[in-house]
């Protein structure tokens, strides 16, 4: 289990992280309320300590900003205000406890205790597998009747694999769980001490498989039959969980919602924009107002392409660059006619849901279906629907060769992932020759397109040949449709899952739909939109890719690229910039100062993925 406390008084900080760390959680700490926020945003916590009274952010704001930005984590709120008014006051922001200074220290681990148990729809105060008994209040282990003497770890590992017995938990799962943020354990360390508690585990009489390996996918807890007795594992079915209900409609409900709710926001760019080109008419534009008005085009021609609407974004495109030339007081007209068109087109454009709708389809990802199974295709291509995937059918392997030259050849989306029906059958050589080149042409792509086979046959030698071509998953038939899709995602994912991107960006209805748009490749997503900030952060989160918009206030994307290529260790990480320019002089710049790649806007998620998978594998 991982706490983040957030308190500037350091003794307290000392008791209460010496106290928790012995009771085997993983401690943060954040020593103001802004420091909170990102850490708090940036990494996932099972439960928060916050001080009232915190420097630059207090307590009570960091909690309301944390429920307004939909996260659950329980909420400890810890004070020295008493009276009921105070509580009322911490408890509608969104606390889920009232703790008072002075505080008895055993109060507050039971307090954390409850609070915990609630989180995991846990009620009974002992877990327990079969006549293994673990209790978090005494944090004693017991198997039939003897004390278990375990590590901190290793009680915890044993605690998280009591609680999540009907999940298979990676490595990466673990370590989240398990290891502050600032501790950086090998995957040889956590393989080292589950190792030794299954071996503690077995000499004081369990199983020695009670922690079962799937390989390339994580660990579980051997499940028991309902008379207690140890099923065959080799039996067991891994049902992955249901998919959320029409993730597509998700998606579009987040995007609408974000356009209205910045539609004041327009309203007040539009009319910044109109103050500028009534001061060009009259001749007193002077140059800070021009350059805020540049500034104010250039956020609206990135965030209207953001949300498909193309049109008005080469509008306020032509509005920032005629500003940008600085305009004789004859220009006024061209620039008042443009900036109507583009307030005509924004006030008709309320309602976006079609062209955000566009925006979503053509962003998904593509799931390329090779094969004649007209039911299996329509199966998979329900599964994939209900997770937010577009899917193309392709009835042979010589098809699907020539729409991949087409889709090359005129620059149309490639898929994500492949799935190929392969028969070795002996009346079907030829095509099963022409399916298995049909792989080993998706492995030479950069990178690599992640190809699921579905054979005729279940045997070694057939799986061997698949591996030789590429093949990334094989699965035999009758297949289920939800796992394909499942391991479709997994392999969309494998490259990019848990990679962390940081994105800076003075955009904040950009930042706000970033996250939606790349959900699909499950990166972790830190962004930031105040430049000062970028150093703290950058050490905080320790990204492996940095995507940097090039025009902010108080620092350029050019200049914290010159800076990173200054230092030892950040010289290296990848940097990909955003820019709705495209001319040569920007480019040059950009790359002069150390760039390795440049995204125009309106981001394309499937361009600027691609382009990061392409840097982090490089």
């Amino acid at each position: 289990m991982k706490i983040l406390l957030v308190d500037d008084d350091e003794i307290l900080i000392d008791i209460l992280t010496r106290t928790l760390q012995e009771k085997s959680y993983a401690v943060d700490v954040a020593m103001d309320g802004e420091q909170g926020w990102i850490y708090g945003s940036t990494y996932n916590y099972d439960l928060i300590i916050l001080d009232w009274s915190l420097p630059k952010l207090d307590g009570i704001s960091l909690c309301q900003r944390f429920r307004a930005n939909d996260y659950e984590t329980p909420i400890i709120l810890l004070t020295s205000r008493d009276g009921s008014q105070n509580k009322i006051r911490g408890l509608d922001a969104g606390a889920d406890d009232y703790v008072c200074k002075p505080f008895d220290v055993d109060e507050l681990t039971a307090r954390i205790r409850a609070l915990l148990r609630r989180l995991n729809c846990d009620f009974l105060p002992v877990l327990s597998w079969g006549d293994l008994q673990l209790d978090p209040c005494s944090y004693q282990v017991i198997y039939q009747e003897q004390v278990l003497s375990l590590a901190a770890k290793e009680y915890r590992l044993l605690e998280l694999f009591l609680r999540h017995s009907q999940e298979v938990l990676s490595i990466e799962d673990i370590i989240e769980s398990l290891w502050s943020s600032m501790e950086y354990p090998s995957d040889a360390t956590v393989r080292s001490h589950i190792r030794h508690l299954r071996k503690k585990l077995h000499l004081a009489g369990l199983p020695k498989d009670i922690i079962i390996t799937v390989r390339g996918q994580g660990y579980y807890l051997k499940p028991l039959s309902q008379n207690n007795h140890l099923e065959d594992h080799t039996q067991i079915t891994f049902n992955s969980p249901e998919p959320k209900p029409d993730k597509h409609a998700q998606h579009l409900a987040a995007l609408t919602s974000i356009w209205e709710k910045h539609h004041p926001k327009r309203q007040q760019q539009l009319a910044q924009l109109q103050q500028a080109i009534a001061s060009l008419k009259t001749g007193n534009l002077e140059v800070s107002d021009r350059i805020s008005a540049i500034v104010t085009a250039h956020s609206l021609a990135g965030n209207l392409g953001q949300f498909g609407l193309h049109q008005g974004s080469r509008l306020a495109k032509d509005i920032e660059q005629l500003l940008q030339n600085n305009p004789s007081q004859e220009q006024w007209q061209t620039l008042h006619h443009k900036l109507t068109a583009l307030s005509q087109k924004i006030s008709r454009e309320r309602d976006i849901t079609p062209q955000i709708n566009q925006t979503i389809l053509a962003n998904s990802p593509l799931l390329l279906i090779v094969g004649n199974n007209s039911q299996l295709n329509s199966q998979l291509t329900q599964a994939a629907t209900d997770q937010g995937i577009l899917t193309e059918i392709i009835t042979s392997p010589e098809l699907a060769k020539t729409w991949l030259q087409k889709q090359q050849d005129s620059y149309q989306k490639l898929p994500q992932t492949v799935v190929v029906n392969l028969s070795f059958a002996d009346s079907h050589n030829d095509l099963r020759q022409e399916s298995l080149e049909l792989i080993s042409e998706f492995k030479l792509f950069v990178p690599s397109i992640p190809v699921i086979v579905i054979g005729d046959h279940d045997n070694f030698q057939d799986r061997l040949l698949v591996a030789r071509h590429g093949g990334s998953f094989y699965l035999s038939q009758p297949a289920n449709p939800k796992q394909i899709i499942t391991l479709s995602q997994q392999a969309i994912q494998r490259s990019s899952f848990g990679k962390k991107i940081m994105v800076v960006d003075d955009d904040i209805e950009l930042l706000q739909i970033l996250p939606t748009l790349l959900e699909p490749w499950k990166f972790k997503l830190t962004t930031l939109d105040d430049p000062r900030q970028f150093w703290d952060v950058l050490q905080i989160v320790a990204p492996d890719l940095l995507v940097l918009d090039i025009e902010m206030p108080y620092l350029s994307g050019i200049e914290l690229c010159k800076v990173l290529r200054t230092h030892p260790y950040w010289c290296k990480i990848p940097v990909l910039f955003l820019s709705v320019y495209s001319d040569v002089t920007i480019s040059n710049q950009v790359f002069a100062s150390g760039a390795n790649d440049l995204v125009n806007k309106p981001i394309i998620p499937q361009q600027l993925v691609y382009r990061i998978l392409n840097h982090l594998k490089s």
